[in-house]
């Protein structure tokens, strides 16, 4: 087998020799079939070296495609997770300007609540949190509802309420149209004034400026009310004679009396039942002294059998000034006040005008049921 080899690589590599002529010399190089294989072992060796690093070039190649392509992968994912924040950012500052501005309508709203809405204690009409996340979008939704929860007890609040002056004034017996009227009259260009502060409800809900509206209308309705006349003008007294159909007690025939009489001793103080301006103020037949005040919203009120007169014609009056001492002047058998209470020229029992209207206003504080 090796003297196969041998003639092989003999027959591949014969001895040669070069000849090679340098200054005028010839020398001679002799090539075995060593020397040739071992050239060519070289030769082969580089050659496979550089084909070995090629391919480690080539494979390096491949991974760092392969690694980018990842890169970028990972990149896109990055950028789909920064614009995803940057959205939900924006839909968290929207969402919050959001609640910003119904909490700043919930405290003007809580601030232009009338005493009669007012609770005893604590923030009025704050729902209560029932929740303890701290998911940021849970606590936000958990407020939103807390503030919608405050407009629906603030919205059953004032349908009570409005519920409760209309029996007043049923009580009182005066016409059902008495509340659109005070309302529309409370509409009428009077003195008020100051810097304009509107109200942004492009972004609120209906059911929201619903019951600003219906505050609106219930804080008119109570201002006009608390305009009319529901107090008897005397500190210390008992009623005498009331109002209605009696025994006249000077001829003891069957009369109308339209008001009703308020007995004390005498020069007992008489005080104005609510503001106004003194139409008449002097002698008036069987009234005796005799003082006329007309109110806001059609309202009038008389005093008559005065012993004295504190007040003339013209004179604006306020709710609880004293303008008259009680006498027995005119038409009269004793010491008394004769006190009527008119709505648009129509005669109304004082004491029941009296008794609904200050049940009604002595509630300042609104109770839950």
């Amino acid at each position: 087998m090796k003297r196969v080899k041998s003639y092989f690589i003999t027959k591949l590599f014969p001895a040669r020799q070069l000849l090679i002529r340098q200054s005028g010399e010839v020398k001679v190089v002799e090539l075995t079939t060593q020397k040739q294989c071992t050239v060519a072992a070289g030769a082969l060796l580089c050659v496979a070296s550089l084909a070995t690093f090629g391919a480690y070039n080539f494979w390096q190649q491949s991974q760092l495609q392969v690694s980018s392509g990842d890169v970028v992968a990972e990149n896109e994912a990055l950028r789909l997770q920064l614009v995803q924040a940057q959205q939900k950012q924006e839909q968290f500052i929207a969402q919050l300007a959001k609640l910003e501005q119904r909490q700043q309508l919930t405290q003007n709203v809580l601030a232009s609540l009338p005493p009669s809405l007012m609770p005893s204690q604590g923030v009025p009409f704050e729902a209560s949190d029932t929740q303890s996340d701290s998911i940021l979008d849970e606590r936000l939704a958990n407020l939103e509802q807390r503030q919608q929860d405050t407009f629906f007890l603030l919205d059953q609040a004032i349908v009570k309420r409005e519920q409760m002056l209309a029996e007043a004034i049923s009580r009182a017996g005066l016409p059902e149209t008495v509340m659109a009227e005070l309302v529309a009259k409370s509409e009428e260009q009077v003195a008020q004034g100051g810097p304009l502060e509107p109200l942004d409800a492009d972004e609120l809900d209906t059911d929201s400026m619903s019951v600003v509206d219906k505050l609106l209308t219930l804080n008119q309705l109570e201002n006009m009310l608390a305009q009319v006349p529901h107090m008897l003008p005397a500190a210390d007294y008992y009623i005498s004679s009331s109002f209605g159909i009696r025994k006249d007690p000077i001829n003891g025939s069957r009369a109308m009396h339209k008001g009703v009489d308020l007995a004390a001793w005498r020069n007992t103080e008489i005080f104005a039942p609510a503001d106004g301006t003194v139409v008449r103020a002097g002698r008036n037949g069987g009234y005796g002294r005799f003082i006329e005040i007309e109110h806001a919203n059609g309202f009038t009120t008389r005093f008559g059998h005065l012993n004295k007169i504190n007040v003339k014609r013209g004179d604006v009056v306020s709710k609880g000034e004293v303008i008259a001492l009680m006498g027995s002047t005119g038409r009269s058998t004793a010491t008394h006040l004769h006190y009527e209470v008119l709505h648009n020229n129509k005669h109304i029992n004082p004491v029941k005008i009296t008794k609904a209207l200050t049940d009604v206003f002595k509630e300042q504080r609104y109770t839950e049921e």
